[in-house]
C-alpha cells in the first residue's frame, strides 16, 4: 500500500512537497478507508490541476525514483531534472521518500540525488506514534566511498559484517543504491521494500499498452470473464474478447527474420516470449511442435448474430483505453497495488469514465489502490469519493513551482456542489482564462 510520498528540486517541485493516501476523520465512503493498524489508508486519490501545474510531474517523480530502484543505480547525471527557476538550486540534491506497508508494518524509504552520485539513502520501520527503527543510512563521502550504517541486527556474523565493511570500501559505488544490492545484503525487509517499489506501483501514461492482456485471458478465466464482462457493462459494442493463434512464419515477415530466430531460440531455451505491440503484445510459444503467435482479438455480433473478428487497431480510441484499464482495475480488486493512471480521461467519454470509476470506488470488496489525474470535472462528486480522495496541483504566481494540497484543507460541506466550486475556482487549480475580447482575434482576420 502507498501511504505517502515526498518530492522536492524536481522539474516543477521545488521546496519539498508531500501528497498522501492518509485518511482523515471523514465518516463518509468507510469502505474506500484500509486499515494498516497503527494508520488508515485510503482506496483513491484523483488529482486535478490545470494543464502544466504539475500533476503530471508528481507521476513521473514517482517513475523516475522506481525506475531508478529497478536500475540499483543512476544512468546518468540528475541535474537536467532541477527544479530551473530557482539558481540556487543547481547545487541542491534531488530528494524523495517514499511511505508504504509491507503486512501491516510501515516503511519509510528516501533519497537524494546529486549529479551521477547517491548523496544519501535510508530505510526505516515506521514507528508512527514512538521511534522510528533504522534498518540502513547511507551517506556518500567526498572520496567517493560509503558511509553505511546498519541496525545491529542485521550484521551479527562475520560475513555480514565483512560485506558491509566491503560496500563502504568500494564494492558499493556512488552512483549505486544500497536498496539495489538486496540480493548480496538478502536482508528481508531491504528485498521486500525494493520488491513494493519496483513491482506495487504500476504506472500507466496517456499511451501506454498493457502488454500482458494475451498471457492475463489465455492464463485466467475469471480475468476474462472479468474483461468480457466489462465489455459488455458499458456498452462498446464489443461481443467478446478473444484469443487468436497466427503461424509465426505468417506474423514475422522476410524483414525480421533475425528477430524471429532470437524468439525461437529463447522459446527453445524454455522461455515464453512477450511482444510489445500498438495494441497490448502478443505472446509466442510452443504448441504441439509448432511456433505460435497468440494476439487480442475483439469479436462483435453481425446482422445474423454471429461473431465477426476484428484488430484491436480497428476498435475506437476509448474501447483501446478501457481494454488498458481493464488489468488495472481487476488488480485493484485483488491485489494490493498501487495503479497510478496518468489523464485517466484520455478518449474516455465522461459518462463511461464517470461510470467507470464509480463501480470500482461503489466495490466493497478492493483492496488496491487508484491514483490518477484528471481534467474531468464531473468526477468532482462526494457521492463517489471522500474530500480527502481528492487533490489539487497548481503552479505558484510568484515561484512557478508546482503546489499539492487536499480538498479535505478547506473542510467543504458534504452537500456542496464540488464540480461548481472547482469550476468557479473557489479550490484553486483551474487556468488563468483571459479575457476573450482582449484577445483581439479579428485583428488576425485577413
Amino acid at each position: 500500500m502507498l501511504i505517502r510520498f515526498v518530492v522536492s528540486n524536481f522539474l516543477s517541485f521545488n521546496e519539498e512537497k508531500e501528497f498522501n493516501m492518509l485518511a482523515g476523520s471523514f465518516k463518509t465512503h468507510k469502505h474506500h478507508v484500509y486499515n494498516l493498524g497503527k494508520i488508515d489508508v485510503l482506496k483513491a486519490a484523483a488529482i486535478y490541476g490545470a494543464n502544466g501545474a504539475g500533476k503530471s510531474n508528481l507521476i513521473k517523480a514517482v517513475e523516475f525514483l522506481q525506475e531508478s530502484v529497478t536500475n540499483g543505480y543512476l544512468l546518468r547525471s540528475v541535474n537536467s531534472k532541477k527544479f530551473k527557476l530557482d539558481k540556487l538550486n543547481e547545487t541542491k540534491p534531488i530528494s524523495f521518500e517514499i511511505e508504504f506497508s509491507i503486512e501491516k508494518k510501515i516503511y519509510a524509504y528516501g533519497v537524494s540525488f546529486n549529479n551521477i552520485t547517491v548523496v544519501e539513502e535510508w530505510l526505516y520501520e515506521s514507528g508512527i506514534n514512538v521511534e522510528d527503527k533504522m534498518i540502513f543510512e547511507r551517506k556518500t563521502l567526498k572520496s567517493g566511498k560509503s558511509s553505511i550504517k546498519i541496525a545491529d541486527k542485521y550484521k551479527r556474523t562475520q560475513r555480514q559484517k565483512l560485506l558491509i565493511e566491503l560496500m563502504e570500501s568500494n564494492l558499493l559505488k556512488s552512483g549505486e543504491l544500497l536498496l539495489g544490492k538486496s540480493d548480496e545484503l538478502n536482508i528481508k525487509e531491504i528485498t521486500a521494500s525494493r520488491f513494493v517499489i519496483e513491482k506495487q506501483i504500476i504506472v500507466i501514461h496517456p499511451g501506454s499498452k498493457f502488454q500482458n492482456l494475451v498471457p492475463a485471458l489465455t492464463s485466467s478465466n475469471r480475468f476474462n470473464n472479468f474483461a468480457n464482462g466489462m465489455l459488455e457493462t458499458f456498452d462498446t459494442g464489443v461481443a467478446e474478447l478473444d484469443i487468436e493463434n497466427i503461424d509465426i512464419d505468417k506474423y514475422f515477415g522476410d524483414e525480421d527474420e533475425s528477430t524471429k530466430k532470437e524468439v525461437i531460440q529463447d522459446i527453445e531455451n524454455g522461455h515464453n516470449v512477450l511482444l510489445n505491440t500498438e495494441t497490448g503484445g502478443v505472446l509466442i510459444t510452443k504448441e504441439k511442435g509448432k511456433y505460435i503467435v497468440k494476439k487480442v482479438i475483439s469479436k462483435h455480433l453481425n446482422n445474423e448474430g454471429k461473431k465477426v473478428s476484428f484488430d484491436l487497431t480497428e476498435e475506437s480510441d476509448g474501447t483501446q483505453r478501457l481494454l488498458d484499464f481493464i488489468p488495472a482495475f481487476d488488480g485493484i480488486l485483488n491485489t494490493e497495488v498501487c495503479f497510478i493512471i496518468d489523464e485517466i480521461d484520455q478518449s474516455l467519454h465522461p459518462a463511461l469514465l464517470k461510470s467507470l470509476v464509480q463501480k470500482i470506488m461503489s466495490n466493497k470488496n478492493t483492496i488496491g489502490q487508484l491514483v490518477f489525474t484528471t481534467h474531468e470535472s464531473n468526477l468532482l462528486d462526494l457521492d463517489i469519493f471522500r474530500q480527502d480522495e481528492i487533490w489539487f496541483s497548481e503552479k505558484s504566481k510568484n515561484s512557478g513551482s508546482t503546489q499539492l494540497y487536499s480538498l479535505s484543507e478547506f473542510k467543504p460541506r458534504y452537500d456542496l456542489d464540488i464540480r461548481k466550486g472547482y469550476l468557479k475556482g473557489r479550490f484553486g487549480a483551474i487556468p488563468f482564462l483571459a479575457h476573450l475580447e482582449d484577445l483581439k482575434w479579428e485583428q488576425n482576420d485577413a
